[in-house]
């Protein structure tokens, strides 16, 4: 058995222990990721608090008044000329308009820091000074700058890609970030993505597609007819596929939307015949896509069946063994029937009707 607890001195202190401004203020510093220090109107002395001197890598300094000068050696070249405005304006009880500033930590690194001031007052309210919170705003600057990187690399992937539109959307599809649109004239033009602009646009008969894919919530490719002027429809095609998050779970559609209209759109003939990727495989493939025959093919092109045999049987790029022109009238009449040649994410020539 166990007889009552012994109450001792420890317990008492235990309970009447309360915790010193200080402490309280490096609690709240350290959970914050702030640092505090007042300016004297008096004599113009800076009190730092032990958070900000933990900011700034100055911890051997705890307690000691801090100078100008002492700030100023720590400040980056560039921004010591507005530290010292700053101090004159505060001085003079005037609040800065400026209040970021570049700090050289000992440790080579470069932290930017946002200040905000608050006037202190004595008992008879009267300006005797100030007290300025000091915040690390270099995480955020360099998340900003990440993001700016990234969206920079996706637009110049997205200009490799021959679409119409690229874009982003919420699971819903109420929210659509737009990130690339052609000088296409024949987009709509109506703002098209909201989701009630882009369903207006669509063709009534049409419309049940679109409702199925946004409860469809898997990668998918559509083709639906949008109006472009009263009465007038093309049909465009969709490729949606999901972004997925460290769960492997989808957070939000990414979409490439292209008009297929017969003769237009996808690349240039000129670029296509130009490029190396360009081979007899991938025209025969065009012609079986468009159900042609070789004679067909030479009957619209005005190449003859001989050399359209003789290039479909290489798989030599088609600048070895035949002409510019010759390649670029059998692509003519390719893409004059409404085969569209177009470039895939890893940037080789692909066709679709």
């Amino acid at each position: 058995m166990h007889g009552p607890a012994i109450k001792t001195s420890r317990d008492d202190e235990a309970k009447a222990y309360q915790p010193t401004s200080r402490q309280l203020l490096q609690a709240l510093e350290a959970m914050a990721g702030v640092g505090f220090c007042t300016l004297s109107l008096a004599d113009g002395t800076v009190q730092a608090s032990d958070g900000l001197h933990l900011l700034t890598g100055t911890l051997d300094h705890v307690g000691q008044p801090v100078t100008l000068d002492f700030i100023g050696s720590r400040t980056h070249p560039d921004d010591r000329e507005s530290l010292v405005e700053n101090f004159h304006l505060l001085m003079r009880d005037i609040m800065p308009s400026r209040r970021d500033m570049r700090l050289l930590r000992e440790d080579g690194t470069v932290r930017r820091l946002e200040m905000r001031f608050e006037r202190l007052i004595d008992d008879e309210r009267r300006p005797v000074g100030w007290i300025i919170c000091v915040l690390d705003r270099s995480e955020e600057e360099s998340l900003r700058h990440m993001l700016a990187q990234a969206r920079r690399r996706l637009r110049t992937v997205l200009d490799q890609i021959d679409v119409d539109l690229a874009w982003f959307s919420s699971l819903d599809g109420r929210f659509v970030e737009r990130v690339k649109q052609s000088g296409n004239p024949h987009l709509p033009q109506a703002p098209l993505f909201t989701l009630e602009s882009w369903f207006d646009t669509v063709h009534p008969d049409d419309r049940p597609i679109v409702l199925e894919g946004l409860e469809r919530a898997e990668a998918d490719t559509s083709v639906i007819r949008i109006e472009i002027s009263p009465g007038h429809y093309v049909p465009v095609r969709t490729i949606r596929k999901p972004v997925l998050n460290e769960a492997n779970q989808a957070e939000e559609w990414f979409g490439l939307t292209s008009l297929v209209q017969p003769g237009t759109g996808g690349l240039d003939p000129g670029e296509i015949a130009a490029d190396p990727s360009l081979n007899g495989p991938l025209l025969r493939g065009a012609r079986n896509l468009l159900g042609w025959t070789i004679p067909v093919l030479a009957q619209q092109s005005g190449i003859s069946a001989s050399t359209i045999m003789r290039i479909e049987e290489s798989s030599a790029p088609m600048t070895e063994i035949a002409r510019r022109s010759t390649a670029e009238r059998l692509i003519g009449a390719l893409t004059g029937a409404g085969l569209t040649f177009h470039r895939t994410l890893t940037g080789k020539l692909a066709i679709s009707l």
